[in-house]
């Protein structure tokens, strides 16, 4: 599972760096795009080195 996108990597990680600094593991909310309603939901779940995918 090659990377999508470096801009939506760092954002995510950004993202993840917050949620960990208040002690959270979830986050849902709504946002808008291209005209439409999306509910978006981030769970953070911790993974062993050797589960890492091979093209990572």
């Amino acid at each position: 599972m090659a990377s999508l996108n470096p801009d939506l990597d760092i954002a995510l990680t950004q993202l993840t760096e917050r949620l960990l600094t208040q002690e959270q593991t979830y986050a849902q909310t709504y946002v808008m795009a291209k005209g439409q309603l999306y509910r978006t939901e981030l769970r953070l779940c911790p993974v062993l080195p050797h589960e890492l995918p091979d093209d990572l």
